[in-house]
């Protein structure tokens, strides 16, 4: 029985760095909480975040490829409605 690669949960990358959450925004509040202590909320404003999920093999994918994992594990919470992308609301 193959076992197939999945999305388990939401995170985010900024400069190399992956924070995780249930949802994205707990993942961003991680990072804000984090990185608040030597940025200024300016500064914190010009960081590229990329959103994306964590799957079964600990990896990083971003949305697109989030939402392709999970149509061919056959996950049956996937909505995908949002312009073929995966939302954390399609995780649970």
């Amino acid at each position: 029985m193959e076992i197939k690669e999945i999305c388990i949960c939401a995170a985010i990358v900024c400069d190399g760095k992956v924070w995780r959450g249930n949802r994205h925004n707990h993942a961003i509040m991680a990072m804000n909480d984090e990185l608040s202590y030597n940025l200024s909320r300016r500064e914190l404003s010009k960081l590229k975040v990329d959103q994306g999920f964590i799957t079964s093999s600990n990896c990083f994918v971003n949305r697109k490829e989030g939402l392709k994992l999970q149509l061919k594990a056959g996950v049956k919470s996937v909505r995908g409605e949002y312009q073929n992308q995966l939302y954390s609301e399609d995780l649970y």
